[in-house]
């Protein structure tokens, strides 16, 4: 039996449906060939955000096909870019509505979504692929710092979920593009809420990670073994030392409950965050290089940062009071939250 590989490499809190056309867009190439290697994603949702587990053989796959159009036409990523920014356009015209008042528009909103997250993904992985010339590198990281089009978008779709459906309320990240034709129960979807996990043309499953493995060997997700130390190490982003107390914020609308100088524990930070990030004493992500939202933030800021530490947001705790020595990259937990 051929093991699918699969690494958890994100968390994100954006609805399903994004999600959904996130990972259609690894399915073929910008010359048109089809992925060999199936999925290229598996998302599952816990407790309110999405844990994104990747193919590492799909995106490897995907990423050196982008590399080679890259090379052979030195136009493809601006004329990409261009592409995004007049999507960006058509959804300035959308959001300004703040929410769609029907299904068919926001099914044109979904086909939007499609156009805009193979355009995003193009300049998305050149940014993070070294063996990207550098000339088209830097033009693919600038587009992708500027760029909000997963934040308005999650924004729109979820907004007009709920006003749609009102039993979708606080659920609306549940709900797949084939559930618009008849959106489940909030019974459903509170389950869903839960433990939830989605695999392109196959059919989702209410359950936990850990169990689907089990029953699905072929499956072999990479859990990564958690040792509460204490202690974690991560990349320096932005320099500095401080105390302080731990406020972990995975999903947006935890973002209101944060206070000025707790120390922002977050998988990572979007431009939905600038509120909380200007607050903080400190910035600790699980994700995140060098070029990242947190680390450039964080260094115009001028506030101590460290990334990529992996499971910050899963040993440390609300009210933890911990020492960020940002110059080394070190986290040490000094009191357990009450």
């Amino acid at each position: 039996m051929k093991k699918i590989v699969l690494e958890k490499k994100y968390t994100r809190d954006n609805c399903l449906i994004i999600q959904e056309v996130w990972g259609k867009a690894h399915l073929f190439d910008y010359f048109g060939n089809n992925n060999p290697h199936f999925p290229p994603i598996v998302n599952y949702v816990n407790d309110g955000v999405v844990e994104i587990w990747e193919n590492k053989k799909a995106l490897r796959w995907f990423i050196a096909r982008l590399l080679k159009k890259n090379i052979q036409d030195k136009r493809f990523l601006n004329n990409v870019i261009s592409e995004h920014a007049q999507i960006l356009q058509e959804l300035k015209l959308m959001i300004k509505k703040r929410r769609l008042t029907s299904v068919d528009e926001l099914k044109k909103l979904i086909e939007l979504l499609r156009r805009g997250t193979r355009t995003f993904a193009a300049f998305y992985y050149s940014a993070l692929d070294d063996k990207t010339p550098i000339k088209i590198r830097n033009i693919a990281i600038s587009a992708r710092n500027k760029d909000e089009f997963y934040d308005q978008m999650d924004r729109l779709i979820k907004n007009t979920l709920e006003h749609l459906y009102p039993r979708a309320r606080g659920l609306s990240i549940s709900i797949l593009i084939n559930d618009l034709k008849s959106v489940p129960s909030g019974r459903t979807l509170r389950a869903r809420f839960k433990n939830f996990l989605m695999i392109i043309d196959r059919e989702p499953e209410v359950t936990i990670v850990e169990n689907f493995a089990k029953n699905n060997p072929k499956y072999q997700f990479n859990f990564q073994k958690i040792v509460n130390t204490g202690y974690l190490k991560g990349q320096p982003a932005s320099p500095g030392y401080v105390t302080g107390k731990v406020r972990i914020i995975k999903r947006k609308n935890q973002i209101s409950s944060f206070l000025p100088g707790e120390i922002l524990v977050s998988p990572m930070t979007t431009p939905d965050f600038i509120s909380a990030m200007k607050k903080a004493s400190a910035i600790i992500t699980d994700e995140g290089g060098i070029t990242c939202h947190a680390a450039i933030i964080s260094r115009e800021l001028h506030i101590p940062c460290i990334i990529g530490t992996k499971i910050a947001t899963q040993v440390l705790k609300n009210g933890d009071l911990v020492e960020v020595d940002a110059n080394k990259g070190v986290v040490r937990k000094l009191k357990a939250g009450e």
